[in-house]
């Protein structure tokens, strides 16, 4: 009788269990729906006062006084400004572009974002992080008819303080997109003191987003290689190599001094691919070489495909006997991209060696059409 008790009560603590997770599921759907439909609700709202505005309430000249006097007081609301911004992507499409750039000038002629942008900085992380993000998107705003205002975006940079990544990162992305150098030093000072970590290829993204003169960026952020950390620096490579060739000259005593990170000397090393430059042969060849770090003998062989010569073949036949597998495969990458212009040393060269053979039969079976017919013209 007992254990017919026990094994009822499990049953009825089980089904309320259940009962109260169908419920708790049950109002957070309801929640989810009653925000998506608030949230198209405010979007609508605001598709219909920006139209009216530049329809029948505006001179044209600027934005009328009931207009933003709502700005101000709805867009102080992250929800609001959320919706704010779905409205100004509905007047992005073809039919309405006119109205949407229209739109914009009016709004950089305000004073509204000003105010916004130091309503926001009393705001939580999260906010900020959407301000941010929203002037990433219309950089146009953070501008006057003088150019860059510099009370936004220095009052953008002081968001960092006490922010997560997702807040710092859209401060730099908006900074990159508005094109303020001083605000983009700044901004990685910070992040290389305090040791802030960014991937490099997001960082190298968007400073290539960079709105002004990306060679001159480039100069300033390149020129404070001693000073900043490798992680952010190693972004700061990658963007360069993303654009210029620049700066074969700069690049190269960094890639021959040994105590350089070697995350940068990997970067320079893809660099001298994108970009050849014939004093860097001979740093590769030597790359090439190494053992202790086979991901710098895998990247020298890469970029050597584009350094033809006797001395580069040599160099490269004597890779395809690495004990690294990387190191071989791109060491024969590079000998079939170079065989053209071999005239037939490299055939010579890999008959004498089975292990050569092999890896060019590899390549051989995983080749493109073009691809094959260069390993072919090597191996037959």
């Amino acid at each position: 009788m007992v254990n017919d008790i026990r094994i009822i009560m499990a049953i009825v603590m089980y089904l309320v269990g259940c009962f109260s997770l169908m419920v708790y599921n049950a109002i957070v759907i309801l929640r989810k729906y009653s925000s998506s439909k608030a949230m198209l609700n405010d979007t609508n709202k605001w598709i219909s006062d920006i139209h009216w505005e530049l329809t029948y309430e505006n001179d044209l000249t600027n934005l009328s006084k009931k207009h933003e006097k709502r700005l101000l007081k709805k867009l102080k609301r992250v929800e609001r400004l959320i919706a704010f911004s779905n409205a100004l992507s509905h007047f992005r499409n073809e039919d309405w572009i006119d109205l949407h750039d229209e739109y914009i000038d009016l709004l950089m002629k305000s004073k509204i974002f000003h105010t916004l942008t130091i309503v926001y900085s009393e705001k939580k992380n999260e906010e900020r992080a959407y301000f941010a993000y929203f002037i990433s998107q219309y950089p146009q705003l953070a501008k006057n008819t003088e150019g860059v205002c510099t009370e936004i975006v220095n009052m953008m940079v002081a968001y960092i303080d006490n922010s997560d990544i997702y807040c710092r990162a859209n401060v730099l992305k908006a900074l990159c997109r508005i094109g303020y150098i001083p605000g983009i030093v700044n901004i990685l000072q910070f992040f290389s003191a305090n040791n802030h970590f960014m991937h490099h290829r997001l960082l190298a993204e968007d400073l290539f987003n960079f709105a002004g003169d990306k060679e001159v960026l480039a100069l300033y952020l390149w020129g404070k290689y001693k000073t900043w950390n490798d992680n952010i620096m190693l972004g700061v490579v990658t963007f360069i190599t993303m654009f210029s060739d620049g700066f074969k000259d700069a690049f190269l005593p960094v890639l021959k001094n040994k105590s350089t990170g070697a995350d940068i000397r990997l970067a320079i090393t893809r660099y001298y691919k994108e970009y050849s430059f014939e004093p860097a042969q001979p740093v590769l060849v030597d790359l090439l070489s190494q053992t202790e770090n086979y991901e710098f003998a895998t990247e020298a062989a890469s970029a050597l495909c584009e350094y033809p010569g006797y001395s580069t073949t040599i160099a490269l036949v004597d890779a395809l006997k690495s004990d690294n597998w990387h190191t071989q495969y791109s060491a024969a990458h590079s000998l079939v991209t170079l065989n053209k212009q071999s005239d037939g040393l490299i055939s010579d060269l890999i008959s004498e060696d089975s292990n050569a053979q092999q890896i060019l039969k590899y390549m051989l079976e995983h080749a493109s059409n073009e691809q094959a017919l260069n390993v072919s013209e090597i191996i037959i």
